[in-house]
């Protein structure tokens, strides 16, 4: 392994085939485990306003619903 094993965090998860945890570093998530990029460790979702519209155009409840209705409803449930 490249640079210093010793020192690095390694990710959480359990790899399903041979049962030992993931090797690859790891890096601090919300939930408190760490996880790598393989994992769910670098992205966190859609940040924008005009990303999180699309994503919620994807589900089903809000499928038929115009940018402006979906944006109305994430703003409220910010609050």
């Amino acid at each position: 392994m490249p640079g210093r094993p010793l020192s690095k965090i390694q990710c959480d998860s359990i790899a399903r085939h041979s049962g030992e945890r993931c090797k690859a570093k790891g890096y601090l998530k919300k939930s408190g485990f760490y996880r790598c990029r393989f994992h769910g460790g670098m992205c966190e979702g859609a940040t924008t306003i005009e990303g999180k519209i699309k994503a919620y155009k994807n589900l089903l409840p809000f499928k038929n619903k115009t940018d402006d209705e979906i944006k109305k409803w994430i703003i409220d449930t910010k609050k």
